[in-house]
């Protein structure tokens, strides 16, 4: 081999691995149950000023707007009904299991869609991740280089000071994914309610550590970094006087048939899933258990029943999947179901059809140097950030996502 041939080569290898390692890292930081009406309603100037130094827009969850749901679209770039995870609560007759948070950990069934870390991993990219849900999800490709799962105690320091220290480790060892959730504001809305002194301390301090994180990022870091802040989904404040008991919604028969498990009631406070035992139960009495239920909806006026074949199209619900619910009980805003296992002492919460329901919307921001500064941004769905994160991090889109490139590729920076 020639020696001008070797030296080429070596180019050609030094360049590639400098262009990999140049690449700017990706921090994505989500908190729980921050509405976008809380930018103005408490004026959190750390984000706020975040904000200003990139884009930021109203960020639109998925249905239903719940925690599990909407970060699993995050992070993988589908509607619910191919990631898996359809809401908090429901059921999969394929198992016979009604799904439980972190259930993806033990059973590779639950995940049916490939999290953006895994995509980061099969690239070799480090990813990192401090909370978030179905982390440790098996059977849709690698796991998280760093991986530290959800509990109760850590606090929001903890997560800053843990990224600060990942990004600080060697460039062989440092991660260039990392994300985090942080749960304390939608604890406060929901425990104290919209308004509370307690929601406005637990914004006031996850915007101080925020702003703490983003000063330490510039003084510590030297690596370039791209930081998104979003959150889920709003709050909305629960109106005492409309608890919906399920005796209310059900006869004493179908009552009957739920304790056998004819048929299987996926309940949270603002949706009912229910589902049929179609070896139990006969088409005719499945029909008469539907007119029943939809006949009692417009009594007190609620809540609503939809039939399978006649969801709302942007629920992006495909009846043909098992995990699919025969029937939607939907709460109407405001009003949530109860019954005596499903007893809660929340004033606000989520989850119902964020369509049109402003304190349901989300926030995002995005700044960095790959980021363009003010570049407007309208209202957009989180089945976007993935394309997005993955043109950041020079990756190729993955295949058949719902989330589309030219949503949010106006806001990169052109090379």
């Amino acid at each position: 081999m020639s020696r001008f041939l070797v030296v080429f080569l070596t180019f050609i290898l030094v360049s590639n691995a400098y262009g990999k390692t140049a690449k700017s890292t990706v921090v994505l930081l989500s908190i729980d149950g921050f509405a976008y009406n809380y930018l103005e309603t408490y004026q959190p100037k750390n984000i706020i000023s975040f904000g200003k130094s990139g884009v930021g827009a109203k960020l639109l969850p998925v249905y239903p707007s719940k925690t599990f749901p909407n970060h699993l679209s995050i992070i993988t770039g589908v509607y619910p009904d191919n990631h898996g995870i359809i809401h908090n609560k429901f059921y999969n007759p394929t198992l016979r299991k009604k799904y439980t948070l972190g259930a993806g950990a033990k059973n590779s069934a639950w995940l049916t869609a490939q999290p953006f870390w895994s995509l980061a991993e099969q690239n070799d990219i480090r990813a990192a991740v401090y909370f978030w849900p179905e982390s440790q999800a098996i059977g849709q490709g690698r796991l998280p280089t760093f991986n530290i799962p959800y509990n109760k105690t850590s606090t929001s320091k903890a997560h800053f000071d843990q990224i600060i220290d990942w990004l600080k480790l060697p460039n062989k060892q440092a991660p260039q994914f990392v994300i985090s959730y942080f749960s304390s504001v939608d604890d406060a809305g929901h425990k104290f309610g919209l308004g509370s002194p307690e929601l406005a301390e637990a914004v006031a301090n996850i915007d101080l550590q925020f702003g703490n994180f983003i000063e330490r990022l510039k003084n510590e870091i030297p690596q370039n970094v791209n930081v998104i802040l979003l959150s889920d989904h709003g709050m909305v404040q629960m109106d005492q006087s409309k608890k919906i008991a399920l005796s209310s919604v059900f006869t004493k028969a179908t009552m009957k048939l739920i304790a056998e498990k004819s048929v299987i009631v996926a309940q949270s406070s603002t949706q009912l899933y229910v589902y049929f035992d179609r070896e139990k139960l006969t088409k005719h009495q499945q029909d008469r258990i539907t007119q029943e239920l939809t006949s009692k909806q417009s009594i007190d006026n609620l809540y609503r029943v939809y039939q399978s074949n006649h969801y709302p199209q942007y629920w992006k619900l495909d009846k043909t999947q098992a995990i699919t619910p025969d029937l939607v009980i939907e709460a109407m805003p405001s009003a949530s179901f109860i019954n005596s296992n499903y007893k809660s002492k929340n004033v606000a919460t989520h989850g119902y059809d964020p369509l049109n329901q402003q304190a349901l919307a989300a926030i995002f921001f995005a700044a960095g140097p790959d980021i363009i500064k003010g570049k407007s941004v309208h209202s957009f769905e989180n089945i976007h950030i993935v394309p997005l994160m993955a043109q950041l991090m020079g990756l190729e889109q993955p295949n058949n996502i719902d989330g589309k490139n030219s949503v949010l590729a106006p806001i990169i920076k052109v090379k």
